[in-house]
């Protein structure tokens, strides 16, 4: 994966329109816009429209929580500018999709309407994600963010802790967080991204793409999918060779008590571990490896032993994870983020 590569962003110019003179418009153009069912004061001082689709709003609003906002429509007092009026409020075009715009105006002026601990709407929270990192709302992005990295962490100890379903889960989730945390700049949420489409998706899907939540096809570029596929593979080896090394004979246990039992013991745990590893996945972080089983069929030395370098390696590993997939280490992913 690229990351010497600089992130294209969005030029300022093009974050909103003002036309110097009112608008010439088609009848097929001027027919076409509707007006939000879900976002429209009746007081508001501002209309924003996006994809034909107007909200009625408060401009005091968007310029004390959007620094990108204030710039535009106070200290440059741009919007008085715009010939463009509906119900005495000038029009502001923006372009981002009208969902976008809905989900991320009700979060700036519902309260309760984006609540990490209830909402499970992808969609909703990646146009929150999006756009408050667009206009620079940093109590919102900041919300978001931590949302999606409590299941695309940094660190092993969050990993453990995740709850799958702390967001509206979808075979395409790797694909849409990847693509997203790609265009907003947060490259922290990278290397788990690229680790769950390495250990939850099929080879062909990461070759051809898959459809996301919105019916959208999502596919990752070139060196995305090498990277992924690369890392798949050696994460597997990692896997048998190091997370494993108790069962195939890598790490060496001299204080055994009971060899032949324990080396016939791993013998079966191996062959069952390669059974369930039949897929392809690695599964180093995901994986449940039955402890409580296997001490019951080894000594307490071997158990201590494999109990704890399985551990260590698996932290190691983790430390090391944007290296599998060619990126950064995380100290430098985290601080673009």
């Amino acid at each position: 994966m690229g990351f010497d590569r600089a992130e294209v962003q969005v030029p300022e110019a093009s974050l909103v329109s003002y036309d110097s003179e009112t608008p010439v418009k088609s009848e097929e153009q001027a027919t076409s816009v509707t007006r939000s069912s879900d976002v429209w004061f009746e007081d508001g001082t501002i209309i924003l429209e996006a994809e034909g689709t107007q909200f009625k709003v408060f401009k005091g609003i968007l310029a004390a929580n959007s620094t990108v906002f204030n710039d535009m429509l106070v200290v440059g007092s741009s919007s008085e500018n715009s010939s463009e009026m509906v119900e005495g409020c000038p029009v502001v075009h923006v372009y981002d999709t009208a969902l976008d715009l809905m989900h991320f105006l009700k979060a700036l002026h519902h309260v309760g309407y984006y609540d990490p601990a209830e909402t499970k709407d992808f969609l909703l929270i990646a146009a929150i994600l999006r756009l408050s990192t667009k206009y620079n709302v940093d109590v919102l992005r900041r919300r978001a963010l931590a949302h999606i990295s409590s299941l695309y962490p940094t660190t092993l100890q969050e990993w453990d802790l995740r709850k799958d379903t702390a967001m509206e889960v979808f075979n395409a989730r790797p694909f849409a967080v990847l693509l997203l945390a790609k265009e907003t700049g947060h490259q922290a949420l990278l290397p788990a991204c690229m680790y769950l489409c390495a250990d939850s998706v099929d080879i062909d899907d990461i070759l051809d793409g898959l459809k996301s939540i919105d019916g959208k096809h999502l596919e990752l570029d070139w060196p995305d999918k090498r990277a992924c596929i690369r890392g798949r593979q050696n994460l597997l080896l990692a896997l048998r060779s190091e997370v494993f090394a108790f069962l195939t004979g890598s790490l060496a246990i001299p204080n055994c008590v009971s060899p032949q039992r324990c080396d016939s013991s791993k013998l079966r745990w191996l062959q069952s571990l390669e059974a369930s590893l039949g897929n392809g996945c690695p599964g180093i972080f995901s994986i449940k490896f039955p402890w409580a089983s296997f001490r019951k069929a080894v000594c307490d030395n071997c158990y201590t032993a494999s109990y704890t370098n399985s551990n260590h390696q698996r932290q190691l590993i983790w430390d090391k994870l944007p290296s599998y997939f060619d990126m950064p280490p995380w100290g430098e992913l985290s601080k673009s983020s």
